[in-house]
């Protein structure tokens, strides 16, 4: 039996530039132009749930500013990282390191003199920007402490480099800038990804202009319309208007096709995809979307359900109890008192 031949389905390489996705992006942008004139340090917070496309932003800038060999060395313009679940200053710095590529990174030295190294490397390498990915884990979720110490520690590397600061995380992560004050006066107003929200006219367009996006890039498959209203509505209630989510799917719908050798991807390969893709509570409130037997009319219910979609443990959503229901369930203490 011949082993089937993987080929990449496209999905990760189709970047959507949503109206959220470009306005932050014009944003940073912007200060990458001009923070380099700056007297002081600029730093910009990017907050949003997971799977809301904080980190695919990130991966373009650093992407849009590529490190490369000179006459005078390695250059750097823009050093990514992502913080370890539990990060400390010496762990932190040898992550930076090693990022730089100092061969050294992971010998002996104290904390002070590792530190000393990485200003050295990022001057040498002209650095001018610093990102930080999962920044929400300077935050102890399960102590409710922010890691002051660590906190303390990137205020007073901001400063002496000079270097921009962008720094993304869950909604948690704006506790470490809250609770450090000298740290929260040196960032601007936070950017924020949201989820995209059915409810709102402007917001459920992006959403099946994104589709529109990925149907195009994905244009060897063969998809029922993705941007018809009601492929749209499955679509947001299997995501609940995450884009990664909708990423996932995607990929999972072409990595199928690819393997049963066809072009053409149907209803029931979108069902079989989600399930496969998208983790589900057994708690969650909600069917497979792509199932035939799906409601495709929006209800209240529907779109409380997509929004438990991404988070750390939905709860169950009760249907609202019809009138007659309520009236059969009134005490006797509610009846006479009307």
């Amino acid at each position: 039996m011949n082993k089937a031949i993987y080929i990449p389905t496209t999905v990760d390489q189709i970047l959507v530039p949503h109206m959220c996705f470009k306005s932050a992006k014009l944003r940073i942008e912007t200060h990458l132009l001009a923070a380099q004139n700056y007297l002081e340090p600029t730093c910009i917070a990017v907050v949003g749930e997971s799977r809301t496309g904080k980190s695919r932003l990130l991966e373009s800038i650093t992407k849009e500013n590529p490190r490369q060999r000179t006459t005078d060395g390695l250059e750097i313009p823009v050093l990514s990282i992502k913080t370890p679940a539990k990060p400390s200053v010496k762990g932190l710095v040898e992550i930076l390191l090693r990022e730089i590529g100092d061969p050294l990174w992971h010998k002996r030295g104290s904390e002070n003199e590792k530190t000393e190294q990485l200003y050295k490397l990022l001057k040498e390498t002209k650095t001018h920007t610093l990102i930080i990915d999962e920044f929400q884990h300077f935050y102890d979720k399960v102590s409710h402490k922010v890691q002051h110490y660590l906190s303390d520690w990137l205020k007073i590397f901001v400063d002496r480099s000079g270097l921009m600061l962008i720094v993304a995380g869950l909604p948690d992560c704006m506790a470490v800038i809250n609770q450090n004050q000298q740290l929260r006066g040196r960032f601007l107003a936070p950017i924020r990804m949201p989820r995209f929200d059915w409810d709102n006219e402007d917001s459920q367009d992006e959403f099946i202009a994104c589709l529109e996006s990925f149907q195009k890039g994905l244009s060897r498959y063969d998809f029922p319309d993705l941007t018809s209203f009601e492929m749209a509505f499955r679509f947001y209630c299997a995501t609940g208007g995450l884009i990664g989510y909708l990423a996932k799917v995607l990929h999972q719908a072409c990595l199928n096709a690819q393997v049963a050798n066809k072009l053409s991807i149907t209803l029931e390969d979108l069902a079989k995809a989600y399930e496969e893709s998208v983790w589900v509570d057994e708690l969650a409130p909600i069917i497979n979307p792509f199932w035939p037997e799906f409601e495709t009319e929006p209800s209240a219910y529907y779109l409380e359900a997509a929004q438990q979609i991404g988070t750390a443990s939905p709860e169950p959503i009760k249907p609202r109890a019809s009138r007659s229901k309520f009236k059969d369930e009134m005490t006797a203490a509610e009846v006479l008192s009307r």
